[in-house]
């Protein structure tokens, strides 16, 4: 799809409504435009007929290419992929995501629901390389290895409810006048959890924030029980490491609650 300026592109895909074998599929090729894709998957058991067990997001603005591309499990589950980069002129990419764990749990009913949401912008050379896999009482973004986002401006928060109550919460962004990724060692990255927890570090590996330049880097956790945040482990409450910095930085994190 090639725009042009002042035009917008929006998509509203419900998959999932005749079978559990609908597949969305868009590719992009943006000039200083916008595209929105939303895709919800539909449950088609005995369980929860008819009711959304999941809903992914992409909002793409500027100038850019890639692929999203959606399919529909069991329970109303998604495996949602997303694969875009800024052209010349820059570009500010949104994936959210949110899981019903009633109805992707089939029988489960603890009322929790996890969001998900991860944020990559800048003037160029900006990336957002992230999958969205659901299942019964897991959900995790992945990549495969190597960097999700990258951008003047990147973020990640990953959190859930339990009768519409705060139980988890992690978050972390990096501002810099240079470039600043993020990228995970294995496949699977953030982390939702049917019980009420929310975490960094799904499955082993290490989380790696690489940045030039000059800026900020935030990263927050909460816990309504426990909280681990950087190797260190609190029982209820919350955490910040807030950090300016010049020339650069890199490190890892972890974080973990429930």
């Amino acid at each position: 799809m090639k725009r042009t300026i002042g035009i917008l592109v929006a998509m509203l895909f419900c998959i999932g409504i005749a079978s559990a074998s609908n597949v969305v599929d868009v590719d992009m090729d943006v000039n200083s435009g916008s595209v929105d894709i939303a895709t919800n998957g539909f449950d088609h058991s005995t369980w929860h007929p008819g009711s959304i067990g999941e809903t992914n997001t992409f909002s793409g603005l500027g100038d850019f290419e890639g692929n999203y591309h959606a399919s529909e499990g069991s329970y109303g589950k998604l495996n949602s992929f997303i694969n875009v980069n800024s052209d010349v002129f820059g570009a500010e990419f949104v994936m959210t995501d949110y899981q019903y764990f009633n109805i992707l749990s089939a029988n489960n009913n603890r009322n929790v629901e996890g969001y998900f949401s991860a944020y990559a912008g800048g003037s160029d050379n900006v990336a957002m390389n992230l999958k969205s896999v659901g299942s019964m009482y897991v959900w995790s973004e992945a990549t495969n290895g190597g960097i999700a986002l990258q951008g003047n401006l990147i973020g990640k928060r990953a959190w859930t409810t339990k009768d519409d109550i705060l139980k988890s919460d992690i978050y972390l962004s990096v501002s810099t006048t240079g470039l600043a990724s993020i990228s995970n060692s294995a496949a699977w990255g953030w982390t939702n959890g049917g019980i009420g927890s929310s975490s960094a570090n799904y499955n082993g590996g290490t989380r790696t924030i690489i940045a030039t330049g000059d800026g900020t880097y935030l990263q927050q956790g909460f816990g309504a029980n426990s909280l681990n945040f950087n190797g260190f482990d609190f029982g209820a409450g919350s955490a910040e490491l807030s950090a300016t910095f010049f020339g650069g930085m890199s490190g890892t994190y972890a974080m973990s609650s429930n």
